[in-house]
C-alpha cells in the first residue's frame, strides 16, 4: 500500500502526556514536493521554513511534532523550527533544506528542544513501512487515525473504513489530521501525501491547489482557521511511472477529498458527516459555506431537529443573491430524500420519521437555489463534546 522509497515513522518524546508526539516522512531518494499552508497572517515558525524549503520544488523529508505549535513563540520559536530541521537532515545525511518542519497543538508555548531532539534520534532508528505509528504522532484532538491510499489505475480506493484491497503500480498515499479550528484555507489540519508516480514536467503546485480547493478548502468545522495549516505533496517517481497531468490530479484529488471528509466527520465532538450542496445563484460555494458554519444548522443536525428555517436563514445572510420563492430544500440520508422545503413554503413531511433519519452519522444538505454550478462543503454536527473539548483545551 505504501509507495516505494518512502519510509515512516513516529514516537513519544513527551510533549504530550500520552500517544507519539514526534514524527518522520523519509523519501529515500529525491522527490519533487509542493504545498498548500495556511492564510492566516498568524502563523507557526514551522509554516515560514517550510514555505522556504518548498522554493527549490525538492523535499527529502518532513519532520513533525504534536502537543506545541510553536506559534506566537518568538525568535526562539524560529531557532527550534530550524533546529529540528538540521538535527533530522544530520541524522538522515541530506541537506537540511530538503527537510519540511510541521508542528500542531497548544500556541504560545515554546518547544521543549531537549525531548524534541531525543525524539528525532528515535524516530530515525525506527524508520520504516509502517506508517500508523507516523499518523498517531500528528494527532491531537482527533478521535481516529485518517488516511487513504490509490494507485494510477484508480483500481481502488482504501481507506480506515475500507481498507482491504491491493493496489496496483503507481501508488498515492495521504495520512491527515484535523478535527477542530476547521475553515476553508485550510484549517488546523496537517496533511502529507506521497507517491512513488514520475511527476516530473508537471506544474505540481498548480495541481495540488487545485485538489485542495475541491476538498480541504471546501471543509468547515467551526469556521476558525488555523496558524499551522500544511497540505504536502511528494512525488520521488520510484515507480518509473511516467504520470499525465489529468491523471495524476484525479487520483491526487480523490485522496484529498476522502481526508477531508474523514477529517469533518472526526470534528471535536461530532457525531455526523454533513455535505452542504448548493445549486444556483452566482456563487454557490459561498452560500454552502455559510450554512455549514451556521451554529445553529449545525445544532439542529446534532438534535436530528429538521428544522428548514435555519438553513434557509443561513443561506439568505450568505450575502449571494437568490429568489426564496424558487428554493428547494431536501435531506439525503442513505437512499431516501427526505423534501423539506418548496416553492417558497414548508413541504410536507412526517417530521418524527425525518428526526429518526437524521439519526445518520452523514447527512447531505440539498439546496437548489435555481440553475447554475452545484458546490459541496463538508462539515459535521455541533455536539456537547464540542464545546467540552475546547473550553478546556488550553487548561
Amino acid at each position: 500500500m505504501i509507495p516505494l522509497e518512502f519510509k515512516f515513522a513516529g514516537t513519544r518524546c513527551g510533549l504530550k502526556n500520552k500517544r507519539n508526539d514526534l514524527g518522520i516522512i523519509f523519501s529515500e531518494r529525491p522527490a519533487l514536493a509542493a504545498g498548500v499552508l495556511t492564510t492566516n497572517q498568524v502563523q507557526a515558525a514551522c509554516v515560514g521554513h517550510t514555505r522556504s524549503v518548498l522554493e527549490s520544488g525538492q523535499l527529502r523529508a518532513v519532520v513533525v511534532n504534536s502537543g506545541n505549535a510553536n506559534c506566537c513563540t518568538g525568535a526562539q520559536g524560529l531557532r527550534d523550527t530550524a533546529a529540528m530541521a538540521e538535527i533530522t537532515a544530520g541524522l538522515l545525511e541530506i541537506a537540511s533544506s530538503d527537510v519540511a518542519v510541521g508542528s500542531t497543538g497548544v500556541i504560545g508555548h515554546l518547544l521543549d528542544m531537549a525531548k524534541v531532539e531525543r525524539g528525532i534520534h528515535q524516530a530515525v532508528k525506527v524508520l520504516g513501512s509502517d506508517p500508523a505509528p507516523f499518523m498517531d504522532a500528528i494527532l491531537t484532538t482527533d478521535l481516529v487515525e485518517k488516511w487513504a491510499a490509490t494507485d494510477l489505475a484508480g483500481s481502488a480506493l482504501l481507506t480506515p473504513t475500507n481498507p482491504a484491497g491491493e493496489l496496483g503500480s503507481g501508488r498515492i498515499y495521504g495520512v491527515a489530521k484535523g478535527s477542530g479550528m476547521m475553515a476553508p484555507n485550510m484549517a488546523t489540519m496537517l496533511s502529507y501525501i506521497v507517491t512513488d508516480l514520475d511527476a516530473s514536467g508537471l506544474d505540481l503546485k498548480a495541481i495540488l491547489r487545485r485538489a485542495a480547493d475541491k476538498s480541504f478548502n471546501a471543509m468547515t468545522v467551526d469556521g476558525d482557521t488555523s496558524t499551522n495549516d500544511m497540505l504536502l505533496v511528494l512525488a520521488n517517481g520510484a515507480s518509473g511511472i511516467k504520470v499525465s497531468e489529468a491523471d495524476f490530479e484525479q487520483r491526487l484529488t480523490e485522496i484529498c477529498v476522502s481526508l477531508a471528509k474523514q477529517i469533518a466527520r472526526d470534528g471535536e465532538g461530532a457525531t455526523k458527516l454533513l455535505e452542504v450542496k448548493v445549486t444556483g445563484t452566482d456563487d454557490p460555494k459561498t452560500v454552502a459555506r455559510t450554512i455549514a458554519n451556521s451554529p445553529l444548522v449545525k445544532t439542529a443536525m446534532f438534535g436530528c431537529d429538521p428544522n428548514w428555517g435555519r438553513v434557509l436563514m443561513a443561506a439568505g445572510k450568505s450575502g449571494v443573491t437568490f429568489n426564496p420563492a424558487l428554493a428547494r430544500l431536501a435531506l439525503n440520508i442513505g437512499e431516501e430524500t427526505h423534501l423539506l422545503f418548496e416553492e417558497g413554503a414548508p413541504a410536507a413531511f412526517d417530521p418524527k420519521r425525518v428526526s429518526t433519519a437524521l439519526k445518520s452519522d452523514h447527512v447531505v444538505i440539498d439546496l437548489h437555489l435555481g440553475e447554475g454550478d452545484t458546490a459541496t462543503i463538508y462539515s459535521c454536527d455541533f455536539g456537547y463534546g464540542y464545546v467540552r473539548i475546547n473550553a478546556e483545551y488550553h487548561t
